[in-house]
């Protein structure tokens, strides 16, 4: 799983009014400080080995010995990472003081914390005095570490060889990680470790299955509205016609393709393009194109492409623009064909709110459903309150708050 909790929501249109969403926030400034190009890029190496390949493997870090102070990786983009912490971060027991001007004090965490090796704090003293940080935190940040340091290492990640189309007979089951990767026979996912890696480069795709697929974990028992319902048989009944397509050549060339806008991207931009192969496999008669809009968003290996045909069903398309600056692009858009997903995107974060106004304002227009997640429960609420406040009355719930089964 990913390193956060995942709560997803949604809103909607009803047929009288504008549709929106529902939303949530990230940690501290509102940004998510994550690359994944350099999980499959791994550093020149220590030693190397043969693997079973008969090539080479660079090997940075072995088994038995992954745990590493940032500021002591063998690996580079993580002693990278401890810089950029210590340079843009600061100290979270100083953040609790204030300062003779009656501000909040701010010093940069230049204390690597023993136990998980991240930069936390700005001296041992307050290292010692932050109580939340040994109880609740620490722990997580070790795993962190490790599992960082594992995927960085030069082995052959093997949990990373997934498995292809499914059988017409076979039904996904979509109520868990467990039980998902266990119907879609990924066969190498032999310890905890393992599944986190893989949990926490497909959380975006399976997310986005899971919401589409006639076998969905959210309904009407779990959190689903009556307006929500509404929006995902729109969506269904234009991949179901996808499905009765397929057997005839010339009714699916005129078939619209199933349209899915990712707002705010980064990390899900990242991703290497075959992943989303994933979702494609969910859905495998609907021609799907994903697009990836935001001013952070950039293709995974070539910065100068904006689209990648992966599959004949799957298009990636990658626009590097605010939604709202670049709506003219996307138009006219389809409540049958066209869904929005939001990422952690933080709205209700102060420093992020005003930024994203403008842009709920033009997905109220389009009249399509929207989904988002967030990290934990505190920062949903806040986004809640944030979208009531400033659009409570053009939108509708399609989905309550709950866990994302696949964060």
């Amino acid at each position: 799983m990913s390193a956060n909790r995942g709560i997803l929501t949604a809103g909607r249109w009803p047929a009288h009014r504008m549709r929106t969403l529902a939303v949530q926030t990230t940690f501290g400034s509102g940004r998510r400080a994550i690359s994944l190009k350099s999980l499959f890029t791994p550093s020149p190496p220590s030693d190397m080995v043969h693997g079973s390949s008969g090539k080479k493997q660079r090997i940075l870090v072995q088994p038995h010995d992954l745990f590493h102070p940032l500021s002591k990786s063998p690996v580079k983009e993580m002693r990278e990472k401890g810089a950029l912490i210590q340079q843009h971060g600061c100290c979270t027991t100083c953040v609790t003081e204030t300062t003779a001007m009656g501000k909040p004090a701010t010093r940069e965490p230049t204390f690597e914390c023993p136990d998980c090796g991240y930069p936390t704090h700005c001296s041992p003293t307050h290292w010692k005095q932050d109580t939340t940080h040994h109880d609740e935190l620490c722990g997580h940040l070790r795993e962190a570490n490790e599992d960082e340091h594992d995927l960085r290492s030069g082995r052959t990640l093997r949990e990373f060889e997934f498995p292809s189309a499914q059988l017409p007979e076979i039904v996904v089951n979509l109520s868990s990680w467990d039980s998902f990767l266990y119907t879609r026979s990924f066969t190498n996912i032999n310890s905890n470790r393992a599944m986190r890696h893989v949990s926490k480069v497909l959380t975006y795709p399976v997310t986005i299955g899971s919401v589409l697929h006639q076998f969905s974990p959210f309904v009407l028992s779990s959190g689903l509205t009556p307006e929500g319902l509404k929006s995902m048989t729109a969506l269904r009944t234009t991949i179901k016609e996808h499905d009765l397509a397929r057997s005839e050549k010339e009714l699916a060339m005129q078939q619209m393709p199933l349209r899915v806008f990712v707002l705010g991207a980064r990390a899900e931009a990242m991703l290497p393009p075959h992943l989303y192969l994933q979702l494609a496999y969910l859905l495998p008669n609907s021609p799907v194109h994903v697009y990836f809009v935001g001013p952070e968003c950039i293709p995974a290996a070539d910065e100068a492409r904006s689209t990648i045909v992966v599959s004949s069903r799957l298009v990636l398309k990658y626009h590097k623009s605010y939604f709202h600056d670049a709506i003219w692009n996307f138009a006219p858009f389809d409540p049958y064909t066209d869904v929005f997903f939001m990422f952690s995107p933080g709205i209700g974060h102060p420093r992020a709110r005003p930024g994203w106004q403008p842009t709920v304002e033009k997905l109220l227009e389009t009249k399509c459903a929207v989904f988002a997640t967030g990290f934990h429960e505190r920062d949903m609420q806040s986004d809640v309150r944030a979208l009531r406040e400033d659009f409570g009355d053009k939108m509708d719930w399609l989905l309550e708050p709950r866990e994302n089964p696949f964060s």
